[in-house]
């Protein structure tokens, strides 16, 4: 099964050669005045289901007219509910057929597009048709999402996967609208297509996962903030272009907010966090020594010399995937950001000498 939007109706929904199986027309109302039989919303509805072929076909699909309007008791709409047992369609028809005969300016296309259509159209549509008054507002849809999704994730993440699934949804629906002026039959998005899309956003809202706001930015402002950090004053020891120095600013800023949410949300726990640190410390002073080690068997003892294999090895400590948070977080961001934080703390550095280049920024920075 397919849908379409704005193609045969507001959405449809389709078989895999495109035939509708289900129209349905979409009305949203600030205020809670009823549905009745000279509304304006029914008579502009009834002339779309009749003016498009395949709706209006005697074999055509279910058309629906959804609401957040009430619907006047006694009309021809509250006659073609989805109740079975309240329906009448023969005493429906007979009311939007008297109801047909006068009416306002804004209604009469739709009346004209009725009287005109055969008798056996008329009473095929009805059976085919269904009112459904008092439907949740657009502002009322996330509420009843969240429940729908509620037991798919931790109820915790609840929203941010609703939210995920939304921003998706958003900029598919906006290629569809597209794919309407340009690809024969309009575009679409498949049942199938809708809930791998959900499997896939929900795997990363695991039990054990811990989720990436990939759309996590900082303005200018912030990003300046940043360059106060000591981690910065290291980085300037190893030479590092102004591009380098705001990129690892970013990833700083990202690996704090990130890790400060994980933490207060019960995602990682302190002992996790301080292993993880541990373990990045670890390659760190491994990855030194070796420095330290190639600069005295090489001689290296010019200043600028020494900075660039200080920056090589930012570099490469940089690009390793030796250390990650969790066996399968994969996001480099995060490292790198947590080995500037370590950085801040004066212990750890990437120029071979920076405990004396900085000895009193870095001396503050351990008080």
């Amino acid at each position: 099964m397919r849908m379409t939007l704005e193609v045969f109706d507001d959405v449809t929904l389709t078989d895999a050669a495109g035939h509708p199986l289900s129209a349905i027309q979409l009305k949203q109302h600030v205020s809670q005045t009823s549905l009745t039989d000279k509304s304006v919303d029914l008579w502009k509805t009834i002339r779309v289901w009749l003016e498009t072929p395949s709706l209006a076909a005697a074999d055509g699909p279910m058309l629906t007219l959804v609401t957040t309007s009430p619907v006047q008791a006694g009309s021809a709409a509250s006659l073609l509910g989805i109740d079975d047992a309240e329906r009448n369609v023969a005493e429906a028809l007979t009311l939007l057929d008297a109801a047909s005969v006068t009416g306002s300016v804004a209604t009469k296309q739709g009346r004209n597009a009725w009287t005109q259509a055969p008798s056996s159209v008329r009473a095929s549509l009805l059976t085919r048709m269904r009112v459904l008054g008092e439907q949740a507002s657009v502002g009322e849809l996330d509420v009843l999402l969240d429940a729908e999704l509620a037991p798919f994730v931790p109820a915790k993440h609840v929203a941010e996967y609703r939210a995920r699934l939304w921003g998706w949804w958003d900029s598919r629906a906006v290629l569809i609208l597209r794919q309407n002026r340009s690809v024969a039959g309009g575009g679409s998005v498949s049942a199938a297509e809708l809930y791998d899309r959900m499997q896939y956003i929900r795997d990363d809202f695991r039990v054990d996962a811990l989720v990436v706001d990939f759309t996590l930015d900082f303005d200018d402002e912030e990003v300046a903030a940043g360059h106060d950090e000591h981690f910065v004053d290291q980085l300037r020891l190893v030479e590092v272009g102004p591009g380098t120095l705001r990129n690892a600013v970013v990833d700083y800023l990202r690996a704090y907010a990130h890790t400060t949410k994980w933490v207060q949300n019960g995602d990682l726990f302190d002992d996790e966090l301080e292993r993880y640190e541990s373990a990045l410390k670890d390659e760190w002073s491994r990855r030194f020594d070796e420095m330290l080690e190639d600069l005295e068997s090489d001689g290296v003892t010019d200043p600028h010399a020494r900075a660039i294999r200080g920056r090589e090895l930012f570099r490469t400590l940089g690009q390793s995937a030796q250390v990650t948070i969790r066996s399968e977080f994969d996001v480099p961001f995060h490292a790198r950001g947590t080995r500037h934080s370590i950085a801040n703390d004066g212990e750890y550095g990437w120029h071979p000498d920076f405990e004396q280049l900085l000895a009193g920024v870095l001396s503050g920075a351990q008080e």
